[in-house]
């Protein structure tokens, strides 16, 4: 997971990346497209667009930070239509650890809904982390579900394959 965050950058290597992300909340007879259960079965959710749909799903997943809102539409003054803005990340492995490593042992927050920092963690802050408190029941979870876990080598192998990758890529 943290292999696929490499970038052109290979100086300043960072990992867990996360997507800023919003949906409009109900207001005035208008659907709720920031709902966290039920999608796919309210008739109102048609006037939801993808992106707000892609948010429902991250939110079942449990791969979402909420950042907070805020206004999209002011009338004289008055917010008539608000959002939900979130960090939306690639699994539950990074999302545990951007809210217990990033944001509880560091102190780096994710900012607010008009400025939302769903930023990666760089190898200094990765090296700062205590992983013995934090909790991965949630990824835990999906491994004892029946997942397939690779031996220790062959995962070791794939991403050291991938880094060298990214990095040969970007060689002069």
């Amino acid at each position: 997971s943290a292999a696929e965050d490499v970038k052109s950058d290979t100086v300043n290597v960072k990992a867990f990346s996360g997507q800023a992300m919003s949906c409009r909340k109900a207001f005035a007879g208008f659907s709720n497209c920031c709902k966290d259960s039920g999608w796919g079965t309210d008739a109102g959710l048609a006037a939801c667009n993808s992106d707000e749909m892609a948010i429902g799903k991250a939110k079942a997943k449990k791969v979402t930070v909420s950042v907070g809102e805020r206004c999209d539409h002011k009338v004289l003054g008055a917010c008539v239509q608000k959002s939900q803005v979130y960090c939306v990340f690639q699994g539950k492995l990074a999302r545990i650890i951007q809210e217990q490593g990033r944001r509880d042992q560091l102190g780096v927050g994710f900012g607010k809904g008009k400025s939302p920092d769903c930023r990666s963690i760089t190898v200094d802050e990765l090296q700062r982390l205590d992983f013995g408190v934090m909790n991965f029941s949630d990824f835990y979870d999906d491994l004892n579900a029946g997942s397939e876990i690779p031996e220790d080598q062959a995962l070791l192998k794939k991403a050291q394959d991938i880094i060298a990758e990214k990095m040969q890529e970007n060689a002069p």
